[in-house]
């Protein structure tokens, strides 16, 4: 066997196909594969043209049937699963592209979708063993229901919404950035078997391999290695408590971060070894590794009380991990670590400490609040701790920092009005929502805290998420213009404004409010007792609590600096890219349900479909399953019948010319599909009453 090492570019191009064989199992990777996959590639890609990202080896060996003549065909004997991912990726951006960037689509096709020369299945540069490939030929070629509801077509749907949420319309190199890196800067050792080799056994002694090394074992052996006197001792004071004191993976990140702190913002988690390597090599002695090792000690024993709020000894200090550590997201480490270091150190007080953290939890909440994807936090942050320098990490340079250009750090008027239209419900994460209801709830600083441990509070709709005619009735005596009581729900249910927390979720249920108002009066809560002092719940009741509770959220939660951008935010048209991408072919949705979804109206989706090239916007009908008479494509060129489409996707129509209800996505599947963090058994259970 030969092996080197290559590029996808490399792999892909000239007249070589690749062929998975029978005894593979068929195409399987799981959204967690694909999510770490893209984390991967966003990092290699944002790190510039020099990064790399190795990806692991391929295992191919010549078909026994090749000629010196024609294509030559080699048996994906290992890799097969990463091979078909990157082809599905490259398809995906093909798509993705194709109407704004024609010669970008042309190249994918020519140089890794297609050999251009060959006829038949021989024109197909990969094919997926046999159950794979009817649904990877029908994205190859376009099929109208291309996308469909297996492995290959879910990873094909993943990664249109991926790339719908990270491209840039003020940026038109970064799809093509994405493409660079899946093509030239994934690192692959190709192992070629010579052709009297027995490919079945070598797949069977790939399958039966061992637990590989961490990234943590490799550094570990190379720092003792460096220590041939001192080892025992170090070992005994200083890596053993350290090793204990942490799991491998939070000792990998524990690595990282010391690269991140030292100002390698382009450090990536699955290279840590090597950059550590490199990084260490320049210490002359067993004195500097030693110091090094003691050091990184001290930072674990930090980093453990970012991890473990309840170790940190401070109790203002404290209570601001614990925060952090209920907002349950990673990307916090690099900056608290620091803060950390500095308090330490001597360089802030608990309070300047506090302060500092509070600067970091106010930027991530209030993106979330109004709707900035997370695309790029991690990278902002890792970038905050280098924009720092030698500062001190207080509140005041961390905001100055987080108010920069890019960095879209909301202002309070972009909260104020965002509170008021947004769907709060389906934004974030559960842990996150509940997280901010929790902070506005104990503001009240009412004298007997909640037990918010010790209960079990969950997210309550005041106005229920599936209207009672009671409900539609008292919604129809306050419609304004056009909107229907229908539309004024999906308007109001899921914005903060309509939003408590509870015990009694299922209680309450779709209960009048007056039933309701009951139940609220003698809650726990000060937020649930204000809304029983309500003698209605409409429109104007649910406005007026979200500007109160917007203004809570700003005393809560410090703004940027003056320096920071003001244009308004308007993250709904993002997110109806990536829903509508997430369509299956055979399925349709409604302009009511998307509306709902992103927190709009469906009069603006329906403007916004007919006026922008927009993936899947044909699959959008009236709530009856008609194609509205105001739809539009995009292209003033094209004038074929939507129905037509959709009938060659597999969508069912009646004899009025009505899509099948049965087919069609609710704003809840819409959301799921979509990867928000939906309550679905609650919202179905609700909706089923």
């Amino acid at each position: 066997m030969k092996a080197s090492e290559t590029t996808l570019r490399s792999l892909l191009q000239g007249e070589r196909q690749y062929v998975v064989p029978l005894y593979q199992r068929p195409y399987s990777w799981e959204r967690k594969d694909l999510e770490q996959l893209w984390q991967d590639l966003v990092t290699v890609a944002d790190n510039g043209g020099s990064a790399s990202h190795f990806l692991g080896s391929v295992v191919l060996a010549p078909s026994p049937g090749n000629t010196p003549a024609g294509v030559q065909v080699w048996l994906v004997v290992d890799g097969q699963q990463r091979l078909t991912t990157l082809s599905i990726l490259l398809c995906a951006i093909r798509d993705h592209v194709r109407a704004a960037d024609a010669r970008l689509a042309q190249k994918i096709d020519d140089l890794y979708l297609f050999i251009r020369f060959a006829d038949g299945q021989e024109r197909y540069t990969l094919l997926p063993t046999q159950a794979d490939r009817p649904s990877w030929i029908k994205l190859l070629e376009q099929a109208p229901d291309a996308g469909g509801a297996d492995r290959i077509g879910e990873a094909y749907r993943f990664f249109r919404r991926v790339l719908a949420a990270v491209d840039d319309p003020e940026d038109p190199h970064d799809i093509t950035r994405v493409e660079q890196a899946i093509t030239g800067q994934l690192s692959i050792v190709e192992i070629a078997a010579h052709p009297d080799d027995n490919v079945h056994r070598i797949f069977e002694s790939l399958n039966h391999t061992g637990q590989p090394l961490t990234q943590a074992d490799l550094l570990r052996n190379y720092l003792f290695m460096r220590l041939p006197t001192r080892a025992d001792h170090v070992y005994a004071t200083q890596w053993l408590p350290l090793q204990e004191g942490l799991t491998n993976k939070q000792l990998e990140e524990l690595v990282w971060l010391d690269l991140v702190l030292s100002g390698d913002d382009r450090a990536t988690q699955d290279a840590i070894y090597q950059s550590q390597q490199q990084r260490l090599s320049a210490l002359s002695g067993e004195e500097d590794i030693a110091a090094w090792i003691t050091e990184l000690h001290h930072k674990a024993t930090l980093f453990r009380r970012v991890l473990v709020p309840d170790t940190e000894p401070d109790p203002v200090l404290r209570r601001a991990l614990a925060r952090l550590k209920r907002w349950a997201a990673q990307v916090v480490h690099p900056i608290a670590l620091l803060v950390l270091i500095a308090h330490h150190a001597g360089r802030l007080d608990a309070h300047q400490a506090a302060r500092a953290l509070r600067v970091v939890e106010s930027f991530l909440v209030r993106r979330m609040i109004v709707g900035i994807g997370t695309t790029g936090t991690n990278r902002i942050l890792m970038t905050l701790v280098k924009e720092l320098g030698d500062a001190v990490p207080g509140a005041e340079e961390i905001t100055r920092v987080l108010s920069g250009q890019r960095k879209k750090f909301p202002t309070d008027q972009h909260v104020r009005e965002a509170v008021l239209v947004n769907n709060f419900y389906w934004t974030g994460r559960g842990p996150q929502r509940t997280f901010v209801l929790r902070c506005l709830e104990e503001d009240y600083r009412h004298g007997e805290p909640v037990d918010f441990a010790g209960s079990k509070l969950t997210i309550e709709h005041v106005l229920p998420q599936s209207l009672t005619p009671r409900w539609r009735d008292m919604l129809a005596e306050e419609r304004t213009g056009d909107d229907t009581p229908e539309e004024l729900h999906a308007k109001l249910v899921h914005t903060l404004g309509n939003l408590s927390l509870t015990a009694y979720n299922s209680k309450l249920a779709n209960d009048g409010f007056e039933a309701k108002k009951q139940i609220l009066a003698d809650s726990g809560l000060a937020m649930n007792r204000e809304i029983a002092e309500s003698d209605r719940w409409g429109a104007e009741q649910i406005r007026e609590r979200g500007r109160a509770l917007a203004e809570r959220a700003l005393r809560i939660w410090p703004g940027p600096a003056d320096t920071a951008d003001p244009t308004p935010v308007e993250p709904r048209w993002w997110r109806m890219n990536q829903v509508l991408a997430c369509i299956p072919a055979g399925r349709w949705t409604s302009y009511s349900d998307v509306a709902e979804v992103i927190g709009s109206h469906q009069v603006p989706v329906g403007s916004r479909l007919a006026s922008v090239e927009i993936p899947n916007a044909h699959r959008v009908l009236k709530l009856s399953g008609d194609v509205s008479p105001d739809f539009r494509w995009p292209d003033p060129d094209r004038t074929d019948d939507p129905r037509t489409v959709l009938r060659a996707e597999g969508v069912r129509f009646d004899g009025k010319g009505r899509a099948s209800a049965e087919q069609r996505l609710t704003a809840v599947e819409l959301a799921a599909l979509a990867d928000l963090d939906v309550d679905v058994p609650e919202a179905l259970e609700e909706s089923d009453e």
